[in-house]
C-alpha cells in the first residue's frame, strides 16, 4: 500500500509534525534502531514530555508500593474524586516491554480516571531485558492480589477490578489474566485493551502496510522488543506471552480499541475474532486514520480523546460505575 493511499486523520498529521519538531528541539536522531534499552528509555521520556503537560486535575494522587515476587512494585493511584470507595482499573503502560513509565503515559491515565470515574492504579512494572518474561506479569499479579485482599486500604472496591493497558501493556493485561486463571479464579471483571500485542506474526496485512517506518512503530521495532522480552523460542509458545495462542474461554468482558494506521491493527482484529468465537462478551472499536501510540498524543488528536472516553465508559459500565 502506497503512502498516498493511506488516509491519515488531519489531527494525527499535525501531531506527527509536532513529534518531529520535538525530536528536532531535543536533537534526537530519526533512527532509533541503534539505541540501547537505556538510551531508548531516555529518548521516550523526552519524546513524551510535552505530550504529558497540562494534565487534568485529580482529586488525589498517591505513589505507593506493593510487595512483589522480587521487589516492592511501584504503583501510582489516581483518584478522580475523593471521599468514597471506587472501582479500580489496574493500568499497564505500553513501550514494547522495554521503555515507558508512569510519566510517559501520565496524561492518558488521568483522562481515563476522569472518563471512567474509577481509580486508576498504574503499575510501574519491571522492564526488559533486565526483567524477562514473565516477570512483569508476576508483578502485576501481585498488585491484583493486594487489591483483592486489601483494596479497602486504598479506598477501592476489591470486588470491582478491571485490568487495562496499551500496546505491550495490553499484552501484559491478557497475560496477567491468563496467569490468574491458571492459578485458580481471577477477580478481574473486565479487560480494556488498546492496540495490544496479541500475536507474533510479523507478516499480517497491517505489518506489511505500515511496518517500514513512515508511521511510527515498525516491524523491526517489534522484532527487537520481542527479542528483549522473551528468553528464547520456547517463550513464543507460552500463551501468556502470545495471547493468540491462548484458550480464552470464560474470559471477562473485553473491550478492544485499536488504531487504523498501525502494524498492530490486525492483532486487534484477529484477537477480537478469537474472543468472539470463544463466546466472550467483546467489542472492538477501530479508530481510522490514527497511528500506534496516538493515545498519548491526546493533547492534539481528537480521536485519541474519543478512544480514552470510550474505553472509560466501557470499563465503568462493566464495573457498575
Amino acid at each position: 500500500m502506497a503512502d498516498d493511499e493511506i488516509w491519515v486523520d488531519p489531527d494525527m498529521r499535525q501531531a506527527m509534525a509536532r513529534s518531529a519538531e520535538i525530536a528536532t528541539e531535543y536533537g534526537l536522531a530519526a533512527d532509533r534502531s541503534k539505541l540501547t534499552p537505556e538510551q531508548a528509555r531516555e529518548r521516550m521520556e523526552l519524546d513524551r514530555k510535552w505530550w504529558n503537560e497540562e494534565r487534568p486535575q485529580m482529586a488525589r494522587i498517591v505513589d505507593t508500593t506493593v510487595p512483589g515476587p522480587g521487589r516492592d512494585v511501584p504503583v501510582r493511584l489516581l483518584y478522580p474524586r475523593d471521599g468514597e470507595t471506587l472501582p479500580v482499573i489496574v493500568y499497564l503502560h505500553g513501550g514494547g516491554w522495554v521503555v515507558g513509565s508512569l510519566e510517559t503515559h501520565a496524561r492518558s491515565m488521568h483522562l481515563l480516571a476522569l472518563a471512567s470515574g474509577c481509580v486508576v492504579a498504574a503499575v510501574d512494572y519491571a522492564l526488559a531485558p533486565e526483567m524477562k518474561f514473565p516477570g512483569a506479569i508476576e508483578e502485576t499479579v501481585a498488585v491484583i492480589d493486594f487489591i483483592a485482599a486489601s483494596g479497602a486500604s486504598w479506598s477501592v472496591d476489591p470486588d470491582r477490578i478491571a485490568l487495562s493497558g496499551d500496546s505491550a501493556g495490553g499484552n501484559l493485561a491478557v497475560g496477567t489474566e491468563l496467569a490468574l486463571r491458571q492459578r485458580g479464579t481471577s477477580p478481574v471483571k473486565a479487560l480494556g485493551l488498546v492496540y495490544g500485542v496479541f500475536g507474533d506474526d510479523f507478516d499480517t496485512a497491517s505489518y506489511r502496510a505500515f511496518g517500514a517506518g513512515a508511521w511510527g512503530l515498525t516491524t523491526a521495532d517489534m522484532k527487537g522488543y520481542f527479542g528483549h522480552y522473551l528468553s528464547g523460542p520456547a517463550d513464543h509458545d507460552d500463551p501468556r506471552a502470545v495471547p493468540m495462542k491462548a484458550d480464552v474461554t470464560g474470559f471477562p468482558p473485553c473491550f478492544l480499541q485499536s488504531a487504523g494506521v498501525d502494524v498492530l491493527r490486525d492483532d486487534s482484529r484477529l484477537f477480537y475474532e478469537k474472543l468472539r468465537a470463544a463466546g466472550v462478551t467483546v467489542s472492538h472499536t477501530e479508530h481510522a486514520g490514527i497511528t500506534h501510540g496516538s493515545m498519548g498524543q491526546n493533547r492534539m488528536v481528537g480521536k485519541s480523546r474519543d478512544l480514552i472516553t470510550g474505553l472509560g465508559a466501557q470499563l465503568a459500565g462493566a464495573l457498575g460505575e
